[in-house]
């Protein structure tokens, strides 16, 4: 296909020596070879880890090496590779993730159908993996127009599934300084900016799914910092609940967070906070599923804890 446009491929990566350099074979070899890669590393505190990454990025010519000078997290680490990105396009890929070999050339046919309209983010679908690239299923993301009510119930794709004009993506300032939700928060921000997103069933990335046993894999799970992050993005939900359709969709919010809070609050030995969104929930939707599980889970707290592992 023609190759019009100069699509940055932005890695970031931290602790994954031993990941990033398939991350950087799926990034080069693809069929659309218009592309900028940049690397942007976060080791800077850990020892070692950026000599073995710096030694394996390397081996690749005309891949840009940024090497932060202080532990930033993943979202500046993003906004330095976006801000170093010579292309109107920027595709994100972490650390973990691949991309099969035609991921960009699809998604940038996609852009090309639709940047006539106001498109803030063209994204596709995914294969989950484990460590060996065995597939364990997939991840069907096809919402598009100005989901937002469906955004604020769950994020609609990850960033290793992006491909993003970067006007757009400095127009509503980059990626939040938040421990969590990074990338559902850049989705809103797009959306209620009055940006359409562009979905596509084409499982275009193996996606990792790390093993329960490692803590450290992912930025998801039932950390403290999760908690700050679901937070932080509930309330920017709270300041757009107006661009919903009715008070059922704020209920459905709502409900969706505390649920998501009373469990981490129970993992991190919070029941008094546990109860305050419990009675959230009570309070909209008496009656869902939400309500009892979460119920459950105030009343046998132990028990709960016990089932995740948690002490």
């Amino acid at each position: 296909m023609e190759n019009n446009e100069l699509i940055s491929i932005v890695i970031t990566t931290y602790k994954r020596s031993n990941r990033i350099g398939f991350a950087i074979e799926s990034a080069i070899n693809q069929t659309y070879r218009n592309i900028e890669v940049v690397v942007v590393d976060d080791n800077a505190s850990i020892i070692g880890e950026r000599e073995k990454t710096e030694k394996i990025v390397g081996k690749y010519k005309n891949v840009k090496f940024i090497k932060n000078t202080q532990n930033l997290g993943g979202a500046e680490s993003r906004n330095v590779g976006a801000r170093a990105a010579k292309g109107k396009l920027i595709s994100f890929l972490d650390d973990d993730d691949q991309y099969l070999p035609d991921r960009i050339e699809k998604l940038y046919r996609l852009y090309c159908k639709n940047k006539s309209k106001k498109l803030g983010l063209v994204y596709c679908s995914c294969f989950a993996v484990n460590g060996r690239g065995d597939i364990l299923g997939e991840y069907i993301h096809t919402k598009s127009g100005m989901p937002i009510y469906k955004q604020m119930l769950g994020c609609i794709a990850g960033t290793s599934m992006w491909l993003i004009p970067k006007e757009a993506l400095m127009d509503v300032g980059g990626f939040d300084l938040v421990p969590s939700k990074q990338d559902s928060t850049v989705i809103l921000k797009l959306l209620v900016a009055g940006y359409c997103i562009i979905g596509t069933s084409d499982r275009l990335v193996l996606y990792l799914e790390h093993d329960k046993n490692d803590k450290a894999s992912s930025i998801s799970g039932i950390k403290p910092s999760n908690i700050e992050g679901i937070l932080k993005y509930r309330e920017l939900c709270r300041r757009y609940y107006d661009m919903l359709e009715n008070e059922n969709q704020i209920d459905d919010v709502e409900c969706n967070f505390s649920r998501q809070l009373v469990t981490l609050y129970i993992a991190n030995k919070k029941r008094k906070n546990a109860i305050v969104e419990l009675n959230n929930i009570l309070r909209r939707r008496p009656f869902c599923k939400a309500a009892i599980t979460s119920i459950v889970k105030v009343v046998f707290p132990n028990l709960y804890r016990k089932r995740l592992g948690v002490k």
